[in-house]
């Protein structure tokens, strides 16, 4: 799951985001996408504030919870496996190094 918010309420922006997705292909699987409606409130955590303060690009990612965020995420077992895969193919390639 990658979050977007048009009020950049998440720590994710485009380039990141594209990269992210470019990876989740890659490993075979489509990265579900988390879009919150400009007239409701969000995230506000600490991932915009800390993305804002180190300068490096941050993509909020993860497996989904029901109840967590929306009753709009679903959790499964299955869901484990692409994650796992995708943080492997980050992790294992130098652009990723680089684009982050």
């Amino acid at each position: 799951m990658l979050k977007v918010n048009a009020g950049q309420a998440y720590a994710g922006d485009a380039p990141g985001l594209g990269f992210v997705t470019s990876l989740a292909r890659g490993c075979g699987f489509e990265p579900q996408h988390f879009v919150t409606r400009s007239d409701l409130a969000c995230g506000s955590t600490i991932g915009p504030i800390t993305a804002a303060q180190v300068g490096i690009r941050t993509v909020d990612l993860g497996n989904p919870m029901l109840s967590m965020h929306s009753c709009r995420e679903l959790a499964a077992a299955d869901d484990v496996a692409p994650l796992l895969a995708l943080l492997g193919a980050f992790f294992a390639t130098p652009l990723a190094r680089d684009a982050v």
